[in-house]
């Protein structure tokens, strides 16, 4: 009786230990053998930071010690720190993402454009990332520029296409429902799409004053942040030297899946409004379909209120089912093949033991 009982718990610590090791793990998202995260940062692929890890060069992160003494991933390929790499999500209504959005990777963009600004000296920097696979977001970014008697005009765009804004020194112009940025000492536009050039040109607004010119500032921001972090952006953003910028990222001209090896990936493609191409998960699944091993099937099953009214869940290859209940007990076990092997011979040997004691 006592062997019996032993063998039970021992079938049963087994079994236990059977499903833990069954349960699904999540999907790796870096290249397998490399390091997946610098700093608090996940590093995904096609992104990496040593040789064999990452796509090509434009995608390769420095793990680096910056400003202070915490470790941070760098972009060298555009010169900008990363705070953030997303994979698109189309089929998660929850997640943020436009539903033709391509990833994105938030960077640090420097605030270099600038004119009559005695503290920082004349300054008409930009930024130039043609021929890489990032562009600046038109959906999660602002155009904004900061200054009196302004009009300020992205440059290096389609020369059909004007994107600028003004601003004056009298607050009697302010929209009190954007108060904070719309036209008295700041203004504020939307971004172009599939735009890599960014530069900036001023203008008076007010000619007459052209001899008293103050200093002005024009810059990139994700809108989120500059909607939640900034009060006063006149007298605040003078002061900063990075602001968060969001980066859309594609795989064009540097991965071409075929229909079959997508199809095998579990992974389909979508092509952006400017004709970049980004790889997502068919619905379903979840992974990184740039890596050989694809996208899993997401059990939904382990979801709570996955199925209504206390129907029972079944899982299925990329979906599941909504069952009636059968009977108040249902046990499933599911184990990989080689542990029920194992488990056989565990009670082979035991029941031999129980049999020689008797």
């Amino acid at each position: 009786m006592g062997v019996q009982f032993v063998m039970r718990v021992t079938f049963l610590l087994l079994l236990t230990y059977g499903l833990a090791e069954a349960a699904a793990a999540p999907p790796p998202m870096a290249m397998p053998g490399c390091k997946d995260t610098c700093g608090n940062v996940s590093i995904p692929y096609p992104f990496g930071m040593t040789a064999g890890c990452y796509l090509n060069d434009w995608f390769k992160i420095d793990c680096s010690t910056g400003n202070g003494s915490s470790v941070r991933p760098f972009l060298p390929s555009i010169n900008m720190e990363v705070l953030e790499i997303k994979f698109p999500n189309r089929y998660d209504f929850l997640s943020g993402y436009s539903i033709y959005e391509p990833g994105i990777v938030r960077v640090k963009m420097p605030i270099i454009i600038s004119s009559n600004c005695t503290s920082t000296g004349p300054s008409n920097g930009g930024v130039n990332m043609t021929g890489s696979p990032f562009y600046f977001s038109s959906y999660r970014n602002k155009f904004i520029s900061v200054g009196c008697n302004n009009i300020a005009l992205m440059t290096g765009i389609d020369p059909m296409v004007r994107v600028g804004c003004n601003s004056d020194c009298d607050n009697k112009t302010m929209i009190e429902r954007e108060a904070k940025c719309s036209g008295f000492n700041c203004c504020q536009t939307r971004v172009p799409s599939g735009n890599q050039v960014f530069n900036v040109s001023f203008k008076s607004k007010d000619e007459e004053n052209n001899g008293n010119e103050k200093c002005k500032h024009a810059f990139l921001a994700e809108k989120e942040w500059f909607d939640s972090d900034i009060t006063n952006p006149s007298y605040e953003m003078p002061f900063l030297e990075r602001v968060p910028v969001a980066l859309e990222w594609t795989v064009s001209n540097f991965l071409n899946l075929s229909s079959s090896g997508a199809a095998r990936r579990k992974a389909e493609w979508f092509s952006t409004s400017y004709g970049g191409r980004q790889y997502i998960c068919r619905r379903g699944y979840e992974g990184n379909p740039y890596l050989y091993t694809g996208c899993q099937d997401i059990n939904e099953c382990e979801k709570d209120n996955t199925c209504p009214n206390n129907l029972n869940c079944e899982n299925t290859e990329g979906s599941y089912i909504c069952n009636k209940q059968e009977s108040p007990l249902k046990v499933a076990i599911i184990a990989p093949l080689s542990l029920i092997i194992s488990l056989y011979h565990c009670w082979r040997i035991l029941a031999w033991v129980a049999q020689a004691h008797r």
